[in-house]
């Protein structure tokens, strides 16, 4: 689209329909939640600490809370797949970004990655990643004195079962003598990391939500299978007697034939008949099936991609493949965002307070590798782009050198679009320059470009010549 000659008339910001000139102080409503955790209807019973709004938590937890979500890690696969989405972004390396321009905010990045490196950081960062699974992670600070600075001197884990929210969404500790209510903490002491907050609910709402069924289904699954194996991968041993045995001849028999599945030879009396019968089945599934079935919904449920860990006989491109490679990509990078988010509202805010209070607050950003060989591809395909845009130009140059009249060959040239990302300084070069592009060389800058100047005629003589 060519740039528009006519430029719109600039209009004075209005203010605000709500805006009192008289007073400038904000309404007490417009600076307050209304729709709180006190008057939520969604929180049946409301007693000063938030509950759970996990509705599996709630049905199957029993007694057990949270620990429900600890048995998924026991499954190898739904292990592997949480390990490598946190490992993911572990992995990368982290950097700090300043919250300002002015050399205070400057210096208050590199207190913070001083002082981040000081801590086994990764490590801290991967506890908290916890709460993708469970929907909120703590951690609480040790902080103690460098000199003239504070700092972190250790930051532990804690198990989430310990804690409680209340209606500002502030951790609680529940200890022996108050197992319900918990009790209220110091400010700047613990980290919560939450993941998938809906409303008012301070819990947030991980993956394990979801991931507890197929687990469980597959759990089930390998029971069965069990069974199965225990019955149809040895034949059933049948013993006949005559009749009038007695019973505690059978029994002993029954005995007998039983230690037959593990013996290499066995007596019984004359007259007894004993045989191995074999059990048949049909179908073609099997439990197999079913079981990598519920693998590939804990792999989408955890990575949203199955090619970068289960390959077998799905097949698939390898481009199909680096499309789950990114959707993984974006997972992390989702989850990397989340995490600078609380560390920036929390552990680097209070870092930042206590040691350079005015000082914007930077971020802790956890930087995606780069791809180089899709960079390079990438400025392949923008110089090949670029090749075809300047023989476009040519072309449309060229044939305005038809027109003598320069403002009829701008026109011209701006009624293409490939002129479009030019500006009007390019766009005159081109018009005085059309009559070299039309000779099919590059045009010379020293030549005359003007067809009123009687050099310019000259100049075209030469080149015929």
């Amino acid at each position: 689209m060519a740039k528009s000659k006519n430029k719109s008339k600039s209009v004075a910001p209005q203010p605000a329909a709500f805006a009192d000139q008289t007073r400038r102080n904000l309404p007490t409503e417009a600076r307050t939640l209304i729709a709180n955790a006190t008057n939520d209807i969604t929180i049946p019973f409301f007693t000063g600490v938030l509950q759970h709004a996990d509705d599996t938590l709630i049905q199957q937890g029993g007694g057990k809370g949270l620990k429900i979500y600890d048995e998924i890690e026991r499954d190898t696969h739904a292990f592997a797949m949480l390990q490598k989405r946190k490992k993911s972004l572990v992995a990368r390396e982290w950097e700090v970004e300043p919250g300002g321009d002015r050399s205070i905010d400057k210096e208050a990045a590199e207190l913070v990655e001083e002082q981040l490196k000081s801590l086994p950081f990764d490590r801290i960062c991967e506890d908290l990643l916890d709460a993708t699974l469970k929907g909120y992670a703590v951690s609480e600070i040790v902080w103690g004195r460098d000199g003239s600075r504070i700092k972190p001197e250790r930051i532990e884990t804690d198990d989430q079962r310990r804690f409680v929210f209340d209606r500002d969404k502030k951790p609680r500790l529940l200890t022996w003598t108050a197992m319900m209510e918990g009790v209220a903490l110091p400010e700047r002491k613990f980290i919560v990391h939450r993941v998938g907050v809906k409303g008012n609910n301070p819990y947030g709402l991980g993956i394990g939500t979801r991931l507890f069924w197929p687990v469980l289904f597959k759990r089930e699954g390998i029971t069965f299978w069990l069974h199965f194996l225990e019955k149809f991968a040895g034949p059933t041993v049948v013993g006949k007697t005559p009749y009038g045995t007695l019973s505690g001849e059978q029994n002993k028999l029954l005995n007998t034939l039983v230690s037959a599945r593990t013996a290499s030879a066995i007596t019984v009396p004359i007259g007894t008949d004993v045989e191995f019968l074999e059990a048949s089945r049909s179908g073609a599934v099997s439990y197999e099936q079913f079981l990598a079935y519920w693998d590939r919904q804990i792999s989408i449920c955890t990575t949203g991609e199955t090619l970068t860990t289960q390959a077998g006989d799905q097949g698939g491109s390898r481009a199909l493949g680096e499309v789950h490679q990114e959707m993984l990509d974006l997972l992390v990078d989702s989850d990397g965002d989340l995490l600078t988010d609380t560390l920036r509202e929390q552990l680097v805010a209070w870092i930042v307070d206590y040691n350079m209070p005015g000082a914007a607050v930077p971020s802790v950003w956890r930087v995606r590798p780069k791809n180089e060989k899709a960079a390079a591809e990438t400025r392949k395909s923008k110089a090949s782009a670029a090749e075809e845009t300047n023989k476009a130009i040519r072309t449309v140059v060229s044939s305005a050198a038809k027109f003598e009249d320069n403002d009829v060959a701008r026109e011209y040239i701006v009624s293409f679009d490939i002129t479009d990302q030019l500006s009007d300084k390019a766009i005159d070069a081109l018009v005085q320059a059309r009559h070299a592009f039309a000779g099919g060389e590059d045009p010379d800058p020293s030549a005359p470009t003007d067809p009123t100047d009687p050099a310019f005629s000259t100049a075209r003589l030469k080149k015929k010549l």
